[in-house]
């Protein structure tokens, strides 16, 4: 059952980005990333309400949340002092950093794919959506002040190389473009880490339902400002809005659920690395995307590194598991 969940929840993944681009002739992309989580959301809520202990971990995590909300609300916030005291305090409010990692995530990350993919393409656009571990790293090193050993700090390095490879091949006018797709990575990253701080003691379905409801919602009020034109209805739009909300979001939010509580973290961010490879694939077999050699060559080199960056993880997280067995 676990490797059935793997292969279907990483082609799936992988192959949406060939169905994200196809979708670009027919939504515009902020419109189609509030239509794919919007559909996302209400398939995935009867996975959370028609169980009970999803039910209920649910309902504590708000009642907990607008308890301390209210405790807040009764503090004095007539001077300066007092207001930034109150937004300190917002770090135990677990809504509170639920829905900055929806806007991280959902809202801001997904937009930004969407768009770049109406620039750049399908391949390029996973590729550089998928150095998010790259930038966790960075991060943890910084924030969490994890240490870096030699092969750690050498997958970084031939990441960035890579990207240097893939953000040269075309200088005329993508260069602003790809450096917006990894501000969409970066994004991305950051909401883990604060999924990884702030929720890890949560209900993972619930909280991850919370999480697109809150980036749903925000997606909503951001299209309604920029959104121009209303999207092309037929057959191929709608399958690939299905796809998107029933499958990609919906289903494999399911999936990662499951795969989640039967495998290391580490692990699973290693055979991640298939996504992109399969996007790519699927953009060079179904949107006909052309690939020269010093494409594959930066392609293969950042994906090589974030695996050595998250082979040492995995090894340093197993490491950590055999001290508190010795511990315990």
């Amino acid at each position: 059952m676990l490797i059935f969940a793997l292969v279907l929840l990483y082609l799936i993944w992988g192959m949406n980005w060939t169905v994200m681009k196809i979708a670009s002739v027919y939504f515009e992309p902020e419109l189609f990333a509030t239509s794919r989580f919007l559909v996302g959301f209400i398939v995935l809520l009867p996975f959370v309400f028609f169980n009970k202990n999803h039910r209920n971990n649910l309902k504590n995590i708000i009642v907990d949340s607008f308890v301390h909300l209210r405790n807040l609300s009764e503090s004095d916030t007539s001077s300066y002092f007092s207001i930034i005291s109150l937004i300190v305090r917002l770090k135990n409010c677990s809504l509170f950093w639920i829905a900055l990692a929806g806007i991280l995530h959902i809202s801001y990350s997904n937009v930004v794919v969407q768009i770049a993919i109406s620039h750049l393409g399908a391949g390029v656009s996973c590729v550089l959506n998928y150095t998010m571990p790259i930038f966790v790293a960075i991060l943890s090193y910084i924030v969490l002040k994890e240490k870096f050993s030699f092969v750690k700090s050498l997958g970084i390095g031939l990441a960035f190389i890579g990207l240097f490879v893939i953000m040269n091949f075309r200088l005329e006018g993508e260069l602003s473009m790809m450096f917006f797709a990894l501000s969409g990575a970066l994004s991305w990253a950051v909401a883990n880490l604060i999924i990884k701080t702030k929720l890890g003691g949560l209900d993972k379905l619930a909280h991850t339902t919370l999480q697109l409801g809150f980036g749903t919602f925000f997606l909503i009020v951001y299209s309604c400002i920029v959104v121009k034109s209303l999207p092309v209805f037929n057959l191929t739009s709608i399958l690939c809005l299905l796809y998107n909300g029933v499958l990609a979001s919906a289903l494999c939010f399911v999936l990662w659920s499951f795969v989640v509580d039967q495998m290391d973290p580490s692990a699973l961010a290693v055979s991640s690395m298939l996504t992109p490879l399969i996007g790519v694939l699927g953009g060079v077999v179904f949107l006909s995307e052309r690939l020269s050699s010093r494409m594959i060559f930066g392609m293969m080199l950042l994906l090589f590194g974030v695996i050595m960056v998250q082979i040492v993880v995995r090894h340093q997280n197993n490491s950590t598991k055999k001290i508190e067995d010795k511990l315990k």
